[in-house]
């Protein structure tokens, strides 16, 4: 199986596991990890795929591509500093855009899903766009 197609796969995996997330969590459903601590695995992890323009075929990269996906380590680095602030946010506004309760826990589920989201890119030897 080619790159793009693993990422392809990779991609649409962690798009669907995003919309199975967000409508429980849309529904108030209480169910424990999938509705605590998988979408903070998946979306940073998620959002790296796309900042990076892995699983399509190349073209004319985009602007994420060009400034935060133009390297794995940036890719990884900016997003979690990202995910970590809108954590860190709730400590101090709990009701504001990213409302909810701080949970360090998030923070180590933006670094596994990053973290294994950049050894992928690092192991399939995808270049740069």
């Amino acid at each position: 199986m080619s790159r793009e197609r693993r990422w392809g796969v990779v991609r649409y995996f962690l798009f669907a596991g995003f919309l199975g997330t967000a409508i429980l969590n849309l529904l108030r459903v209480r169910g424990g990890f999938l509705t605590n601590h998988a979408a903070d695995l998946i979306v940073p992890a998620w959002l790296y795929v796309i900042f990076r323009g892995l699983g399509k075929p190349p073209g004319s990269p985009s602007f994420y591509q060009r400034t935060l996906g133009r390297s794995p380590a940036v890719a990884a680095a900016s997003l979690f500093v990202a995910s970590t602030l809108t954590e860190v946010s709730q400590l101090y506004w709990p009701r504001g855009i990213f409302a909810g309760v701080f949970d360090p826990l998030d923070i180590v589920a933006y670094g596994v899903g990053l973290l294994a989201c950049y050894l992928a890119d690092r192991a399939w030897g995808r270049a740069s766009p």
